[in-house]
C-alpha cells in the first residue's frame, strides 16, 4: 500500500531509507575466527548446515545493538549469547592462542560500535569493553531491535492498552494467527470466530506472530528497526511458512531490517518467489572451509545465486532417489 496523505504506516518505502545495519564483523568470537558479512537493508536470509553459525551471528549482533555501555557488558554479552551453564570464554573463538576478540557494528551513515572480548586469569574469565564509545550509540539504536524466539523478554513492555489499528501489516498478521491480540484481566488472550484462547493455550507460533501484532500495534516495530528471527521452521509448519515469507518481505518494504536465519528449503523458496527485484533481498550461505579452518560466507540477491545451499543440495538428493525407487519399481519383474 502506498502512501497518500504522509500518516499511513503502511505506505512502501525504500529498503534502508531509515538508516540499517550495514555491516557485523566478527573477530576471534565465538564461531567465527574472522567474518565480515555486509547485509542488505531489506531483508536478510541465513542459511547453511547445522554448526555454521547462524544463530550465533543473531545472538551476537543482537548483544551488540542491545548493549549498554552503563552496564557489566560481559555479563550481558552472556546472557544473550551464551547458554544459561556456558562458561564465559566460549565467547571468544576457540583457538588456544586467541586471547582476544571482537564485535563491530557499522550503519549505513558510517556509525560504528565495537566491543573487544578479552580472556584473563587462570580461570579464563572475559571481559567485555566497548571501543568508540562516543561515537555511533545513537545511530545504531535509532529503531528497536526485536529478536524471536523470545517470549520472556518480549512479554515486558507490553502492557495497558492497545490503541485499536487499521493496518494491512497488522490485518495480515491477525489472518494468519488467526486472531486478535488483546488484554483481559491483565493477562494475554486470542480472540477469533471460535472465541477466546489464553496466552498459553495457543500454539509457539500464533504466540510468536500475536507478539508481532502488538509490536506493530504499540508503534515499536517501526522504520529503522531490527528483527532478528531465527530457524522460524521449528514452530511454523510448511504451508504457514509462505505466510511468514510474505509478512516478513512485507515488513522489509515498510522500512524494518529483516535477518531470518532457517535451514529449512520451503521458506527459502517462498522468499524467493514472493520476492520483487526492488525488494532489497539478499540470501547469505554459511559454510565451513576445512582448508581454511574457518566459516566463511557467500551473498546473492538469489537463491539461485548460492553455490552452497544444503537446502536445495537435501531436495535434489530426494527428488533423485524418490525417481530412482520409482523407475526401478517400474521395471522389476
Amino acid at each position: 500500500m502506498t502512501e497518500r496523505n504522509g500518516k499511513n504506516p503502511d505506505r512502501t518505502r525504500s529498503p534502508g531509507e531509515e538508516g540499517f545495519l550495514r555491516t557485523v564483523h566478527l573477530l576471534g568470537v565465538g564461531a567465527f575466527s574472522d567474518l565480515c558479512l555486509e547485509l542488505s537493508p531489506g531483508l536478510n536470509v541465513l542459511t547453511g548446515m547445522n554448526g555454521t553459525g547462524k544463530s550465533q551471528f543473531l545472538t551476537f549482533v543482537r548483544a551488540g545493538l542491545t548493549a549498554n555501555s552503563r552496564g557489566v557488558l560481559s555479563n550481558h554479552f552472556s546472557a544473550i549469547v551464551l547458554r544459561p551453564k556456558d562458561p564465559s570464554v566460549l565467547l571468544l573463538h576457540r583457538s588456544d592462542t586467541s586471547r582476544r576478540g571482537s564485535l563491530i557494528l557499522e550503519d549505513s551513515k558510517g556509525e560504528s560500535r565495537e566491543f573487544v572480548l578479552h580472556k584473563g586469569g587462570r580461570k579464563g574469565g572475559v571481559s567485555v569493553s566497548q571501543e568508540n564509545a562516543d561515537r555511533g550509540s545513537g545511530g545504531l539504536r535509532r529503531g528497536s531491535v526485536l529478536s524471536f524466539p523470545d517470549e520472556s523478554e518480549s512479554w515486558e513492555p507490553l502492557s495497558g492498552k492497545l490503541r485499536p489499528s487499521r493496518s494491512a501489516l497488522v490485518r495480515q498478521v491477525e489472518k494468519v494467527i488467526p486472531g486478535r491480540v488483546c488484554f483481559r484481566n491483565g493477562s494475554l488472550w486470542i480472540k477469533n470466530g471460535r472465541g477466546w484462547s489464553r496466552w498459553g493455550q495457543v500454539s509457539p507460533a500464533s504466540r510468536q506472530l500475536g507478539l508481532l501484532s502488538l509490536f506493530l500495534r504499540q508503534g515499536t516495530l517501526v522504520p529503522g528497526s531490527i528483527l532478528l528471527w531465527d530457524s522460524p521452521e521449528g514452530v511454523f509448519g510448511p504451508l504457514l511458512l509462505g505466510d511468514l515469507a510474505s509478512l516478513c518481505l512485507s515488513l522489509s518494504r515498510r522500512g524494518v531490517q529483516v535477518v531470518v536465519a532457517t535451514r529449512d528449503y520451503v521458506f527459502l523458496k517462498e522468499v524467493d518467489l514472493w520476492q520483487k527485484d526492488n525488494d532489497g533481498v539478499r540470501y547469505h550461505a554459511f559454510f565451513r572451509d576445512d582448508r581454511l579452518d574457518k566459516i566463511c560466507t557467500e551473498s546473492s540477491p538469489r537463491l539461485s545465486g548460492l553455490s552452497r545451499n544444503p537446502a536445495s543440495d537435501a531436495l535434489r538428493s530426494l527428488l533423485d532417489r524418490d525417481i530412482e525407487r520409482a523407475m526401478d519399481s517400474r521395471w522389476s519383474p
